[in-house]
């Protein structure tokens, strides 16, 4: 059963400038449980353009203020519908969207199978997707992340879409307006075969249940320096070249569509457990994009030089005008000026176009950059070669991750530890990172972790460490920040647990890699999602929420109905539990990887971890982008 869960709820938004508040850049070459890195924001100095016509908005002197009122491009569906003269108020939209129910949750109407629920009508279920905020949805605007400089050509960039919505779901790939054949590049996964086995999608669609592998770009002759390890796609690419953009300048997306919601990711390199350094993301349809960023980047790290570290924001409509205030300076590239920290830049992005920007050396990271377009954009940013380790040893990776628009972050996470990987089996000591998104805000944690920071201003950058999941929440809704998670070296004092298989380095079970996390209020109640065959250990990071009527059995595909939960906190709201699909290339209960589903009756947030030697990938397996606040954030 399908239970991706819809908002209901509409908040509203006004932008407006105020007083100083500033956040500075933070330095990123440490990280520990006291260790905070702070910065002020600038005042509201403008620039012109990057040359495109567009002129910036007036200086005021005065830093951003976060304002509420009006309309918000980010608001959620509305389904209180109270107004309505010929629907009655008590009708409403299912969790899942397959149905119109009445104030005690009964099925008043169910939509056909390529229908939805959006303002308690069936309607088509794109336009339902669309009015939900979900992270499901029929059109994705992909950027190409940049991959490790240390790689001399760009490994295989590929997409994977789920299906969950019963109904097949047919496909279209494009990339500045020449659309690719699906059937050459797209894949649909096959338990027990190899990935250049795996068969084509079929005319008729991606059918329900299904996961398929878009294998979009690579360099033909993509070949890791040091092990000769081949990363090249296992079929024929769509691009049939690299498409990543080499530092700052502005590249193509791959534009995916498709006639019914489909849940997207993308992971490089595909095959990464070889290559040493591969990092995935949960993507996010156009239809949940933002206009408001408070952005989020990995650590600088330990490595010198480090990075180098970057952001892009990319477009789904011609002639997006955007404001950017970085919290750190940004290098220029072709057809694209630089941007100076602390002053507001303003440039315009297109359709099936993204900018890219590197931070420039030495700069530290832009976490804290603030940016408001005038039409809904993605922002992703990242970390070309992340290393965090206290003294020279081998390993690195690079990361990447969607961020969050500010109107779908929450006041309140749930920080569940990853599964350890200590050979003595004792408890990581795991890195946070938390950036603020308004000033006064106040954290509390449950249970309380020593060395976290008790409050944030405005684009506030701070790292810390804790031992153990816990809570952390703000004083409001009106207060919300952002929370990542760092996997740290693989060079563990005493070494790591069994876990690694791949040959070329030591087999030290993962290695650095970064993902920002959701909030309970965007967990959803089914995930269908694919784990990277070629990492010998897979481990799923769970947590559950009670609303108020317990807990719900939380089941996986191959495990049955999981176990092993753990309190966090006090208030007895959430439990955290981790398990094993995967280890060491021998799979739990007959599990082996590739395409997975997880359900349960309630809320509950799921994170997938592949690890191997020297490697590791990380990504939310779903989650809603609905509105949890109505603040409006400008950079001027």
């Amino acid at each position: 059963m399908n239970r991706l869960t819809a908002a209901i709820l509409m908040v509203p938004a006004l932008v407006a400038c105020g007083d100083d508040g500033r956040p500075a850049d933070s330095d990123a070459g440490s990280a520990t449980a006291t260790a905070t890195m702070t910065a002020t924001m600038p005042t509201g100095t403008s620039e012109a353009s990057d040359g495109s016509g567009t002129t910036g908005p007036t200086g005021s002197g005065t830093a951003s203020t976060p304002t509420t009122s009006g309309a918000t491009t980010d608001s959620g569906p509305i389904f209180d519908l109270g107004g309505a003269p010929d629907v009655p108020a008590t009708l409403q939209c299912s969790p899942d969207l397959h149905a119109v129910v009445d104030g005690a949750g009964q099925v008043v109407e169910a939509c056909a199978a390529d229908q939805g629920c959006a303002d308690a009508t069936c309607v088509p279920a794109c336009e339902a997707a669309g009015a939900s905020k979900a992270n499901f949805g029929c059109e994705f605007q992909i950027p190409t992340p940049p991959t490790s400089p240390f790689l001399p050509t760009p490994p295989c960039f590929a997409a994977f879409l789920t299906n969950s919505w019963g109904h097949p779901a047919k496909i279209e790939v494009s990339r500045d307006g020449v659309a690719f054949d699906l059937g050459s590049f797209a894949r649909v996964v096959t338990p027990g075969q190899a990935p250049e086995d795996w068969s084509p999608v079929a005319p008729t669609g991606l059918g329900p249940g299904e996961v398929a592998v878009l294998f979009l770009s690579s360099h033909p002759n993509s070949i890791h320096p040091e092990t000769m390890q081949s990363l090249n796609c296992p079929v024929p690419d769509a691009a049939g070249a690299a498409t990543q953009v080499d530092a700052s300048g502005r590249g193509l997306n791959f534009h995916v569509t498709s006639d019914i919601p489909l849940t997207a990711y993308d992971i490089a390199p595909f095959g990464g457990a070889f290559s040493y350094i591969p990092s995935a993301e949960l993507l996010f349809p156009t239809s949940a994009w933002g206009t408001n960023y408070v952005a989020v980047m990995p650590p600088a790290g330990t490595f010198e030089p480090p990075g180098p570290l970057w952001l892009q924001v990319v477009g789904a409509q011609d002639g997006t005008t955007v404001e950017i205030r970085p919290t750190a300076d940004l290098e220029p590239g072709p057809d694209l000026e630089g941007a100076t920290k602390d002053v507001v830049k303003t440039f315009t992005v297109d359709a099936g176009e993204y900018v890219q920007w590197e931070v420039a050396a030495g700069a530290g990271d832009a976490s804290g950059t603030l940016i408001l377009s005038d039409k809904p954009v993605a922002l992703h940013t990242g970390n070309r070669f992340l290393r965090l380790q206290p003294m020279p040893a081998p390993g690195g990776e690079a990361t990447h991750q969607q961020n969050h628009a500010v109107t779908a972050l929450g006041y309140e996470y749930v920080a569940g530890a990853y599964e350890t990987r200590r050979a003595d089996l004792a408890a990581e000591e795991i890195e946070y990172r938390v950036v603020g998104a308004v000033d006064g805000t106040t954290l509390i944690y449950d249970p309380p972790v020593p060395g976290a920071p008790a409050t944030l201003a405005q684009g506030q950058v701070v790292d810390f460490t804790a031992t153990g999941s816990f809570q952390i929440r703000s004083q409001d809704e009106g207060h919300p920040f952002v929370l990542s998670q760092i996997m740290d070296t693989c060079n563990i004092p005493g070494g790591t647990r069994p876990g690694a298989t791949a040959m070329g380095f030591m087999q030290l079970l993962g290695d650095e890699e970064w993902v920002v996390l959701l909030p309970p209020a965007q967990f959803l109640q089914e995930y269908i999602f694919f784990t990277d065959p070629s990492f010998a250990t897979t481990n799923l990071v769970v947590t559950r929420v009670d609303d108020g009527d317990g807990f719900k059995e939380v089941t996986v595909d191959c495990l049955g109905t999981i176990g092993g939960w753990q309190p966090v906190g006090g208030d007895g709201r959430f439990e955290v539990t981790t398990v094993d699909l995967v280890r060491a290339d021998v799979g739990v209960n007959g599990c082996t990887n590739g395409q997975h589903t997880a359900e349960s009756e309630g809320k509950f947030g799921l994170v997938v971890w592949g690890l191997d030697s020297y490697s590791s990938y990380a990504y939310p397996a779903g989650g809603n982008a609905i509105a949890l606040t109505d603040l409006v954030i400008p950079p001027g």
